[in-house]
């Protein structure tokens, strides 16, 4: 087997590695268009900045604008202030008034 600090690192470079390749294939088929952003959900704190707990009531979708500017954020139950970005992204059941 491989000790633990070898995966880690070669995860790192095979993440580099395919970033690498998907953005010039992203170029090459879509030109200057605006990278996609993706989501996924997880129950670990990822290694990223979180969004920032709101003073007030905030848009979940303002909030997108930092990640189109290529920042990566996570997003909690604390960090999401409007009830239709809570509600569509799972972290309550319910409906908007």
């Amino acid at each position: 087997m491989f000790p633990k600090e070898n995966i880690i690192t070669q995860r790192k470079l095979m993440d580099t590695e395919l970033k690498n390749r998907f953005m010039k294939l992203w170029e090459q088929y879509f030109g200057k268009a605006e990278l996609p952003i993706a989501f996924y959900y997880t129950d670990k704190t990822p290694d990223i900045e979180p969004a920032e707990k709101p003073k007030g009531w905030r848009c979940f979708i303002g909030e997108l604008a930092t990640v189109r500017k290529g920042q990566s954020l996570y997003f909690s139950d604390d960090s999401i202030s409007c009830g239709g970005g809570k509600r569509y992204l799972g972290y309550s059941n319910k409906p908007r008034p």
